[in-house]
């Protein structure tokens, strides 16, 4: 059992608690007074200041400042007085981000929030704090910056609306510093030069690297001018892009000055005048060559050698080019003769003689243009795959391009050009096909003035020649009528029939001379219809014709024993050729025609016809006149040919793509040669 206490310990115990009762008092006291002077603190600061219970979200303390905008708030719920529509705790309210799990306050939470209610912007700093009573509070301190918040705005939409004026400049823009270090650059120097904004900042020097190498002198000369001398400077100069183009620049630049006129730097403006370039340099070009056809036309007297000359040295600055050639092709496109070399050329090859005659198998990219039937341009030379190299002292060659120049659809003549500093491109090939176009126009018609004069002059020799052979039968004719006319019944019989037989052979004369005119004519100008044509058939048929000539001269009939193809030719074309020839030969071979041989022979491009007879030979002098018109030689025995005949043959073999010849004298023999093209 307990003791019970004695009346001195309870004395004792009751003065204890008489002194920590006056000693709570005394510090409630302390707690009260400093509380009031907290509140007065809070009070006199300009911003909101509330405490709030985190549970019941009672406001347990709003200073005057918070008062003054929302009204007496305290012992008030804090979402329904100083917030806007909320129909519960507000949705950004930080009480959770107050405390630890397990209650515990903190660090203070800083945030910036609209109020709904006023829609004043604020700086919040939020805390949980101990509160007088024990209890472990909301304390919120929010700042008015709505001043603040309308100056950010303003700043960011000026900022936005300068960002967007450079950032979106066409043209590369940038700001150098005082001491030439890059503060701005527009997104737009990645379209002109292929690098980044990022890449021109982390590499200071990039602005100098992508210069041409040719103008990095006088941009480098140019930029420490331009932060020395506080004026407008003007550049034009050339950059190489990431991808290595080659770009003209229009570079601006002057100063700029800040408050106080205080320098701050350089802005430059970089424009892309790469097109305007072109056409500048295009349209230089075309004044030049312009000026060069003008040059040419007055040049058209001169001779082909001359001509050609002048067009391979114009067309030189019109490609840039150093060097080239011209040539012209064969009927066939299987030779090419080089009419002209640039002086260049004959300057630097040192190779002893130079070709005049290429064939075009055998030829290397050159040769291409033709094969191909288009321009070739090698850029590379050295790497081409169809470069069959060079011989020793020949010229260097960088870069190439052949231009085949073409008369409907064939290939008469070619240029090549090589030794550009740059690459060559279509303009190029344009610049080199229309100066070629003005000359080929310009040899054709001297061509066809001189055919012209020909044909005038034939046409002349062919109207006197017609009269005169019409009119010497047709005197005849006439004379021989009159007389038989007028004395039919007085002359003897056999008198009447001479006469007759005259008249007979006189018209028959002129039937002879007209048959052959139109055969001329229709030669010239009527197509020809290429089949596949047996020679011996073609023999056969020219020996029937002749039988009774050939009996009535004891003449004998010679044809080869060889074996002789079939080829490629016009049939009625044919047997007009052997036709005329042993015509001819029979016509003009006098006594001493016994023997006419027919043969054939081939060679790398043509089919080789011959005629050969064994009576009278022909003048050299005369073998390249008789294939003209109306040349004949007076006939011992028969009646003279139209004149014809020869012409006739030749104009055959030409449409053949061949040609016609004698040889005459050879063991007295005469030998008609026609070449008929194998390609037909």
């Amino acid at each position: 059992m307990t003791a019970k206490p004695s009346y001195s310990d309870l004395e004792e115990k009751v003065k204890t608690l008489e002194k920590e009762v006056a000693g709570q008092h005394s510090i409630e006291k302390l707690l009260w007074k400093q509380r009031d002077q907290l509140f007065k603190v809070l009070d006199s600061l300009d911003a909101i200041v509330y405490v709030a219970d985190m549970h019941s979200y009672e406001i347990l303390f709003a200073n005057r400042y918070a008062e003054k905008l929302f009204g007496q708030i305290s012992g008030k719920i804090c979402w329904q007085v100083m917030q806007f529509g909320m129909g519960g705790p507000c949705p950004f309210c930080r009480n959770k981000d107050l405390v630890t799990p397990d209650g515990k306050p903190r660090d203070t939470v800083l945030w910036e929030q609209q109020n709904t209610s006023n829609d004043q912007w604020y700086s919040v700093r939020d805390r949980a704090i101990d509160w007088f009573d024990g209890r472990v509070v909301h304390l919120q301190i929010a700042v008015d910056i709505t001043d603040r918040k309308k100056a950010e705005a303003a700043l960011l939409a000026s900022e936005e609306k300068f960002r967007t004026v450079a950032d979106f400049t066409y043209d590369w823009e940038y700001w150098l510093s005082e001491n030439g270090t890059l503060n701005y650059i527009s997104p737009s120097c990645e379209r002109i030069t292929g690098y980044s904004v990022d890449e021109f900042e982390k590499d200071p020097d990039l602005i100098f690297s992508i210069v041409h190498p040719d103008d990095r002198q006088i941009f480098t000369k140019h930029f420490k001018q331009e932060l020395e001398i506080l004026k407008v400077f003007h550049l034009n100069y050339r950059i190489i892009t990431k991808r290595g183009e080659e770009r003209w620049i229009s570079h601006y630049c002057q100063p700029v000055y800040g408050q106080g006129e205080k320098f701050l730097g350089r802005r430059a403006s970089n424009r892309d005048i790469s097109e305007q370039k072109k056409a500048e340099i295009k349209i230089k070009l075309n004044e030049l060559r312009l000026a060069t056809l003008l040059n040419l036309y007055e040049k058209q007297g001169m001779p082909v050698k001359e001509i050609c000359d002048f067009v391979l040295e114009a067309s030189l600055p019109l490609t840039g080019s150093t060097i080239g050639f011209l040539g012209f092709l064969n009927d066939d496109e299987s030779q090419m003769t080089i009419h002209a070399w640039s002086k260049s050329v004959m300057a630097q090859c040192k190779t002893h003689e130079k070709p005049i005659v290429f064939n075009i198998d055998e030829s290397g990219v050159w040769g291409e243009a033709v094969r191909r039937r288009q321009p070739v341009i090698i850029n590379e030379y050295g790497s081409s795959t169809g470069e069959k190299g060079v011989p020793a002292g020949h010229v260097n060659i960088m870069r190439f391009m052949a231009v085949p120049l073409f008369d409907s659809e064939k290939i008469v003549a070619l240029a090549a050009v090589g030794n550009k500093v740059q690459d060559y491109d279509v303009n190029d090939i344009r610049q080199l096909q229309l100066l070629m176009e003005g000359m080929w126009l310009m040899i054709k018609r001297r061509e066809s003035e001189d055919e012209l004069v020909r044909h005038t002059e034939m046409i002349k020799q062919f109207a006197n020649s017609v009269a005169h052979d019409l009119k010497n039968p047709a005197v005849a004719i006439h004379g021989l009528a009159k007389v038989l006319n007028r004395r039919y019944e007085k002359l003897p019989r056999e008198k009447r029939e001479s006469f007759i037989e005259q008249i007979t052979t006189s018209s028959e004369q002129i039937i002879t001379l007209a048959d052959d005119i139109n055969a001329y004519i229709s030669t010239r100008e009527t197509p020809l219809h290429f089949t596949i044509v047996d020679l011996r058939e073609i023999w056969q048929t020219i020996r029937k014709e002749f039988v009774p000539r050939l009996k009535k001269k004891k003449v004998l009939w010679i044809e080869s024993v060889d074996t002789i193809p079939n080829i490629k030719a016009d049939r009625h074309a044919l047997l007009r050729i052997y036709r005329n020839l042993v015509d001819n030969a029979l016509k003009y071979g006098g006594s001493k025609l016994n023997e006419i041989s027919l043969d054939y022979a081939v060679s790398e491009s043509s089919h080789i016809l011959s005629v050969q007879n064994n009576g009278e030979t022909i003048p050299p002098e005369e073998t390249e006149a008789i294939f003209e018109v109306f040349r004949r030689k007076a006939p011992e025995a028969e009646p003279g040919g139209s004149g014809l005949g020869l012409a006739i043959v030749r104009e055959i073999a030409k449409h053949h793509k061949g040609n016609s010849w004698v040889e005459s004298g050879v063991d007295g023999k005469t030998t008609f040669y026609i070449a008929i093209a194998r390609n037909l």
